[in-house]
């Protein structure tokens, strides 16, 4: 054990300034949703959470893999001008942002026609802002500078939380004023950003950008975005389900049990955006890989099993403090949660020790029938069972892909000849 909290504590100061990024981030998302929580009623809460899943999947679609590329070629160095490979990403998905728009739109009259038309406009397009700023980060990311990442956030975070406070109990903003507060924070974060990109000698050019290279960018990216997506949905799509198979309380209940199971992953998210890093760097090295994946494994298990146990415990004080009595049943959701937790710990490890090795379509294919597996169980089971299906269906989800990546990369890291 004193050797486990050791190598922690050395992947710690090795990955400071990612653990801060990734608590001032998911702090800000925290206090942005218990605020929206406890002032509004459960089923406009209900709808609000509902729409921020429906505009992040529309986003996710419209990743195509292309953050997650860049931080890896950054930091593998095949690309040796970043500037090239960053401005030819950033500017296609700025093209995209009509399309994106455009098709959300259509969506949104077939399954959410009652939503505010001007709420709906305002939310997707920061969730699309979002998406570019993260382009940046990675590219940062590639660049292991993370502590201006964690600078720009932290500045535009503060920004948004201020003036949302503001607004809601001083000025009595609507909740579409609200979103446009949150669109503005982001605009700060993107200037912010892009001048610790011209630090690092990253520089926008349109002059980069050609339709030509972008296909040959796409092909490699393709693979790995649908992973992403595959991965986001089957996180995200018991979200939507709840909303048409039940109805929006339900949809307020769950969100506040996953949303603290999600937020307890920063125990050990941060070791793995630099360790993407770190794989993509030794890749062509299986023995150097074996040893990643070894140390960081016994790690993963150990801090998913303190956390596993903590959140099953405190779920109903937690929730009772912070949310009030008037979500009590989202307790339930923790509890089942909880036991998911180290599943989800290694389902991450694995997928990032996959793709820093290059193997985008294998951990495609396996967050596919993932997703297939969780829409499948859900549509069964959600109207008979409600949120603790949902719940229960998600960590089955976590440990079926963990378990068959963890099957191919055995056979992947098996020396040859064997």
């Amino acid at each position: 054990m004193k050797h486990i909290f050791s190598k922690y504590y050395s992947l710690f100061s090795n990955s400071k300034f990612v653990l801060l990024l990734n608590i001032s981030d998911r702090l800000y998302s925290f206090i942005i949703m218990l605020i929206l929580a406890r002032e509004f009623a459960s089923e406009t809460y209900g709808e609000i959470v509902t729409l921020f899943t429906f505009a992040m999947i529309m986003q996710m679609l419209f990743d195509l893999g292309l953050p997650a590329l860049v931080q890896k070629e950054i930091a593998a160095e095949e690309f040796s001008a970043g500037s090239h490979l960053f401005s030819g990403c950033f500017i296609f998905a700025l093209l995209l942002l009509p399309f994106y728009i455009l098709l959300s739109y259509i969506f949104k009259l077939i399954l959410y026609p009652g939503t505010d038309i001007t709420l709906f406009f305002v939310v997707f397009l920061f969730m699309y802002e979002a998406s570019l700023i993260n382009i940046c980060n990675k590219a940062l990311s590639g660049k292991n500078d993370f502590k201006s990442q964690f600078i720009s956030c932290i500045i535009s975070r503060a920004y948004i939380l201020l003036m949302f406070v503001l607004g809601l109990y001083f000025l009595r903003f609507s909740l579409s004023s609200l979103m446009l507060v949150i669109l503005t924070g982001f605009f700060l974060n993107f200037l912010l950003i892009f001048r610790a990109l011209n630090k690092n000698g990253i520089e926008l050019s349109f002059k980069e950008f050609s339709f030509k290279e972008i296909k040959t960018i796409l092909k490699v990216a393709i693979p790995l975005g649908l992973a992403v997506i595959f991965n986001f949905m089957y996180d995200k799509i018991d979200i939507i389900l709840l909303s048409k198979l039940k109805d929006f309380d339900h949809v307020a209940y769950y969100n506040i049990g996953y949303g603290i199971y999600k937020s307890a992953t920063i125990g050990f998210s941060f070791l793995l955006v630099a360790g993407y890093t770190q794989v993509s760097l030794i890749s062509k090295n299986k023995e150097a890989v074996k040893n990643f994946f070894s140390d960081h494994v016994k790690v993963i298990i150990t801090i998913c099993l303190i956390i596993g146990i903590m959140l099953f415990v405190l779920s109903d004080m937690v929730i009772s403090i912070l949310y009030t009595e008037r979500y009590s049943d989202a307790s339930v959701v923790v509890k089942i949660l909880a036991l998911g937790f180290i599943g989800l710990g290694l389902n991450n490890l694995t997928g990032i020790t996959l793709n820093g090795m290059g193997y985008f379509k294998v951990v495609m294919y396996i967050t596919l029938y993932g997703l297939i597996l969780n829409i499948i169980l859900n549509v069964f089971f959600i109207p008979i069972y409600g949120i603790k299906a949902a719940s229960f269906i998600s960590v089955v989800t976590e440990y079926f892909i963990f378990f068959v990546q963890y099957y191919y990369l055995r056979k992947i890291l098996k020396p040859e000849g064997n």
